[in-house]
């Protein structure tokens, strides 16, 4: 994949997938871009390459572990979509400096991943774990709240009570 810095920046204009002849949108761009590997070189006007950045923007199987057990599967709720079967969301965008570490990424389920921006939920991450804002037609209150399906939060939230 490839993109003028200036396109990625403003987001406007097109990528340019390996194989492709013909352009893709920058939406298509930053959902390939989130669900593979990147790796960022930088080029003049000229054509040379002035840097070249590393593929640390995958989440790697340890931190995948960890989420996993962190959230139990896709944190949207009414999902039901267990971890095995999610994709790492980097909650702050890798394109905006967000991290790839455990306080920056959750688990969601892929039309959850591909639609978050279109169908109104909201995540944040509160001291390393995760909420979610629900879109007002399915929660009036648009209240953050802490969410999870793995078994040992869900255990020690029913313990605390």
């Amino acid at each position: 994949m490839s993109v003028a810095a200036a396109d990625l920046a403003g987001d406007t204009g097109y990528a340019h997938a390996q194989g492709c002849a013909e352009p893709v949108s920058m939406t298509v761009a930053r959902h390939i871009a989130c669900s593979g590997r990147i790796q960022r070189v930088t080029s003049g006007e000229n054509g040379r390459i002035v840097r070249i950045g590393t593929e640390e923007r995958v989440f790697n199987r340890h931190q995948r572990r960890a989420i996993a057990l962190r959230d139990g599967g896709c944190i949207i709720p009414g999902g039901g979509v267990p971890a095995g079967w999610c994709e790492i969301h980097h909650v702050t965008e890798h394109a905006h400096g967000g991290a790839t570490h455990t306080d920056n990424g959750v688990l969601l389920c892929w039309y959850h991943h591909r639609f978050l921006d279109r169908i109104g939920w909201r995540i944040r991450m509160n001291q390393g774990v995760p909420e979610v804002m629900a879109p007002v037609w399915f929660d009036a209150s648009m209240r953050w709240r802490a969410v999870t399906t793995s078994p040992i939060r869900l255990r020690k939230k029913v313990q605390r009570t």
